[in-house]
């Protein structure tokens, strides 16, 4: 082969490696980016799958209004859960199961009546609300109560109108298919941990001392108001009262009005010089 054939292949071969060491060092574009997935809304109140396990822990955020379920670090499910309103709060804090009644009827929860029968507070506590006068409580029905605080705040059955948003007068409401789940797998002592925007227990209970007190001397002074009426009126025919005059007959129309009835002339006294003795005829002397 002669010298220029040799040549002309290796600046061929040159060619060639160099053109592959420059693809070996040509970097790879990343892939694109997936499509941003769009959450969907949750179906349903509730989503459980701690079939077989029982609930160890329990955390609910009253800002969510959601209640977390644990088995140890295991989330089992979760459920939306209706807390107390603003004005009627949810206290915060960490709390533990203190009792279980499948069945509980209320003796501070209920609702409140009107003396016309008319619903006037669907969330009435005892001691805490008024009921106007003449007005009645119905006690609640509070199926599968879980109770967290001696004063009555527990975890039970009870509407839920607007998922994510508070509804209720202080307790914690589960939906009513879920809650019979919830209080089969949670024991007596399960710690209840609850977080979020509200005061903590021992505020609470300041606060509902403060209403309640208010509330007491707010009936008293109604009360006393009733009594100073009641002790200052007379009943309708009671003959204290004012009399009251029969009214005068109407005349027939185009009838004689009745004659006045005639008045007794009043003499003016005669000087005693000149009386006139009394006798037969004139008895009294004038």
């Amino acid at each position: 082969m002669s010298p220029l054939n040799l040549l002309r292949l290796a600046t061929r071969g040159t060619v060639i490696a160099t053109a592959l060491w420059l693809a070996a060092c040509k970097t790879t574009p990343p892939p694109p980016p997936p499509a941003p997935v769009v959450a969907k809304k949750p179906k349903g109140l509730f989503e459980w799958t701690g079939l077989g396990k029982d609930i160890t822990f329990i955390r609910i955020n009253v800002d969510e209004q959601k209640a977390y379920l644990y088995n140890g670090e295991e989330q089992l499910g979760w459920t939306y859960v209706a807390t107390g309103i603003t004005s009627f709060p949810t206290p915060t804090g960490e709390f533990k199961v203190l009792e279980k009644i499948s069945d509980k009827v209320s003796n501070l929860y209920g609702k409140g009546y009107d003396a016309e029968g008319k619903l006037v507070n669907s969330d009435f506590k005892q001691g805490r609300d008024l009921l106007p006068p003449g007005g009645r409580f119905e006690a609640a029905k509070m199926t599968y109560f879980m109770r967290l605080t001696g004063d009555g705040v527990g975890m039970h059955i009870g509407p839920i109108p607007r998922p994510g948003k508070r509804a209720s007068h202080g307790c914690i409401r589960l939906p009513s298919k879920f809650a019979g789940t919830m209080f089969k797998h949670t024991a007596i002592g399960t710690p209840v941990k609850i977080e979020g925007s509200g005061p903590d227990y021992k505020t609470y209970l300041k606060e509902a001392a403060e209403k309640s007190k208010a509330n007491a001397a707010k009936k008293k002074a109604e009360e006393a108001a009733a009594a100073a009426a009641a002790a200052t009126s007379l009943a309708p025919g009671d003959p204290n009262g004012p009399a009251t005059l029969p009214a005068a007959p109407a005349s027939p129309t185009g009838s004689t009005p009745p004659t006045a009835a005639p008045t007794e002339e009043i003499k003016p006294a005669v000087p005693a010089s000149q009386a006139v003795p009394a006798s037969p005829s004139n008895p009294t002397g004038n």
